[in-house]
């Protein structure tokens, strides 16, 4: 297990000296923060008019025509690519598959330390969300909590699911754009 988070440790390190996870979560924030204040400002405008508001958090988080969920599962689509592309093929392109092998660690470990790798960047994005949950914990009366945290929760579990799609990719191949490509391909099929 301590192999495990070495390698975890690693390939967090490994990712966040890269530009592509800290371009990632700035352009992520961006665009939820958009999406939640366009949803937000406009119950707001709504409720000066003098309308009745009616499930505002299913109209601003699970509303499938601009809510904060279904457009995030669009970004997750076109950002996962990106941060899982050189999991493995950084790897093989390099040489240092060899290193790893030659060493007393078994494929599934570095395979599961690079998963969990992924899984603790997730959480770094879902932390992102939770801002905006807790901003509404405060603002909208009568928030439905467990509905908000279970769409967080599956969220979480979607960028999981996409980061394994990635992974395996990734293994496929010795070029991160290829890869990327793969990864991307998959993602579509499986989404269609």
């Amino acid at each position: 297990m301590k192999t495990i988070y070495k390698i975890a440790k690693t390939e967090l390190q490994t990712l966040f000296y890269s530009p592509v996870a800290w371009l990632v979560i700035v352009i992520f924030t961006f665009q939820t923060a958009m999406t939640f204040t366009n949803m937000f400002g406009g119950l707001v405008r709504n409720q000066a008019l003098g309308y009745e508001l009616v499930s505002v958090t299913s109209n601003v988080f699970s509303n499938p025509w601009g809510g904060v969920f279904p457009a995030i599962q669009g970004y997750l689509f076109l950002y996962i690519p990106l941060l899982t592309m050189g999991l493995m093929s950084r790897e093989f392109g390099s040489g240092s598959i060899r290193l790893l092998y030659s060493s007393p660690v078994t494929n599934v470990q570095i395979i599961l330390g690079k998963f969990l790798s992924m899984m603790i960047y997730g959480l770094a994005l879902i932390a992102i969300l939770m801002f905006f949950v807790v901003f509404c914990t405060f603002t909208v009366k009568d928030l439905d909590l467990p509905a908000v945290l279970t769409g967080i929760l599956g969220l979480y579990l979607l960028i999981c699911a996409y980061s394994a799609v990635g992974l395996f990719m990734s293994s496929l191949t010795s070029y991160q754009v290829a890869a990327a490509v793969l990864t991307l391909a998959m993602l579509a099929i499986l989404n269609y």
